[in-house]
């Protein structure tokens, strides 16, 4: 199966995702950085409160003290280091410009990545999502799910890094944010309900033709 072809399995399976879930691009950007190492459930109470606040913008969450916004963001985690990354990042976009629009930043995809990757608490798959689902660029994703069931399928190998998978996905598929949002949101879906640490080989939709074979 290549690459193509899964997707096209798992979106005939699971249907359209319709990631990033938000109202806003401040939302996806809040909600990128709160995601990081913790569940989705515990993220979305987070963002109601600050919804209800009306903190959502960089620029109304920076004016809160640090005990002020770490008390907004407990329960998503590392809510304390996650406060002082928002703190980072939300200047950092201030600084930039922008102002809630995608077209808003001009700055190159490549100078961006190298930005948002010098900041404090932003990681590859951290910036990608911000750059992605923010900021509407065309970069691929790809996290702990991707590298698994890639792997499972013999596309990638189980050592591969961060940079080799995406390649993959960048010399297969077509340069497409609403492509490389679907397939990312696919992928999640498919590890969580099937391609678990120890996977569901014999329900998941992209069985016929498997690899991997579960002990």
């Amino acid at each position: 199966m290549n690459l193509n072809g899964l997707y096209n399995s798992l979106l005939h399976h699971f249907g359209p995702q319709g990631w990033w879930p938000g109202d806003s691009c401040y939302e996806y950007f809040i909600g990128c950085i709160l995601a990081q190492n913790t569940r989705w459930e515990r993220v979305v109470p987070v963002l109601e409160r600050m919804k209800q606040r009306d903190i959502l913008t960089p620029a109304k969450y920076l004016l809160l003290s640090t005990d002020e916004l770490e008390e907004v963001l407990k329960g998503s985690g590392t809510y304390k280091r996650k406060a002082e990354y928002l703190r980072i990042a939300g200047r950092y976009m201030i600084s930039r410009g922008w102002n809630g629009s995608p077209s808003s930043v001009n700055t190159s995809t490549l100078q961006l990545r190298g930005e948002l990757l010098s900041l404090k608490g932003i990681g590859q798959e951290t910036c990608d999502c911000i750059l992605l689902y923010v900021l509407e660029r065309p970069v691929f994703v790809v996290d702990a799910y991707t590298n698994r069931i890639l792997g499972r399928h013999g596309l990638c190998h189980e050592k591969a890094s961060y940079g080799d998978i995406q390649e993959i996905f960048y010399e297969n598929l077509v340069s497409d944010v609403i492509i490389y949002k679907e397939y990312h949101a696919l992928l999640v879906e498919c590890a969580k309900k099937y391609c678990r640490p120890k996977p569901l080989c014999s329900d998941c939709p992209l069985n016929e033709g498997m690899k991997y074979i579960a002990d």
